[in-house]
């Protein structure tokens, strides 16, 4: 073979060796472009709230845990109960600033979510974790780690998402939420600015023994003519402020018996109707026989039921006065 054609050999294969290079490397470059470029997009499009608000609008049940408790809650006919550590009204003001302040995450940077991170961040050991389900049983399981308070930030997970959110302070602690802040002790479910009209009937009566009516900012009486706007509010917040002893969530067929025949001439009812035009009732009744299994004794305790609550409340005889409405109670 002459030197001629080995060096044109030669000079081929280098060629070529160099254009496949070249190529490679070319391939390589614009691979790894669009892959960042696809991160970056991604990364800036998870910057906004990983917890969507349509998905909040339809929770029906909610596990919150942090290291001062576990607590279960659940949505009845519209009302939240509270279900664990025990069944009873949950304070809906909690329950609707969870799910508002987990509407408003703002996430400031992500990072990848590998065992180094998430030991890091205490993510294996969260400070919170809450699980919300909807109606139709669509899961969402939100864990919240390390809280920096130097820089006002915390770092969060959420299922559906293999990141690690780095997300502005919550503006309500929810580490420091404890059983106190879940359970509503009164029996009125609402606030005194959600009622448009309060009706107190005695006894079988028909007709209302007084109608407090709010109108245009102001509060009347059908009963009487000139009452003070002020001693009014004042005597309808006393009303609505009244606070359990016992919310009866257990009863055998003689207790069940016991607290129907009691409601069935109750000594007041109470009907309230909502600014949305929604009407609950209550109704109060005598103060009771000793109830033994309760450790209720003789002439002590009342019984009140809502319309809007799925069990009975044993209220202190203390109570059963503010249901009289006097004009001194609410004159100028």
């Amino acid at each position: 073979m002459s030197t001629y054609s080995l060096k044109t050999r030669s000079f081929v294969s280098t060629w070529f060796s160099l254009l496949f290079f070249t190529l490679l490397a070319l391939y390589l470059g614009f691979i790894e472009f669009f892959q960042d470029s696809r991160i970056e997009i991604n990364a800036k499009s998870l910057l906004v709230n990983p917890v969507q608000s349509d998905f909040l609008s339809k929770v029906h049940d909610i596990r919150f845990k942090n290291r001062l408790g576990q607590f279960s809650i659940k949505k009845e006919k519209g009302e939240w109960l509270l279900w664990e550590p025990r069944v009873i009204p949950a304070k809906t003001k909690t329950i609707n600033n969870i799910l508002e302040q987990l509407g408003k995450i703002k996430v400031q940077t992500i990072h990848e979510y590998e065992p180094i991170n998430i030991e890091s961040f205490t993510l294996d050991k969260p400070i919170i974790e809450i699980d919300l389900t909807t109606e139709k049983q669509n899961k969402l399981m939100i864990k919240f780690g390390f809280i920096n308070k130097i820089n006002e930030t915390s770092y969060m997970t959420v299922s559906g998402h293999n990141l690690i959110f780095q997300t502005e302070m919550l503006k309500s602690p929810f580490e420091s939420l404890e059983l106190s802040d879940f359970v509503d002790s009164n029996v009125f479910s609402i606030e005194i600015g959600d009622i448009k009209r309060i009706s107190i009937y005695h006894g079988k009566n028909t007709e209302p023994n007084n109608v407090l009516e709010y109108i245009d900012e102001n509060w009347l009486s059908k009963r009487y003519k000139s009452i003070s706007n002020e001693n009014t509010q004042a005597k309808v917040n006393s009303l609505i402020d009244i606070k359990t002893h016992m919310i009866v969530d257990k009863t055998n067929e003689e207790l069940q018996s016991f607290i129907d025949n009691y409601l069935a001439s109750p000594l007041y009812r109470i009907v309230i109707q909502t600014k949305d035009d929604k009407t609950l009732t209550y109704k109060v009744s005598t103060l009771t026989k000793a109830i033994n299994e309760l450790k209720i004794e003789k002439r002590q305790y009342f019984i009140m039921s809502a319309s809007n609550r799925p069990y009975p409340f044993l209220i202190n005889k203390n109570y059963i006065e503010r249901f009289i409405i006097k004009y001194t109670d609410l004159r100028r």
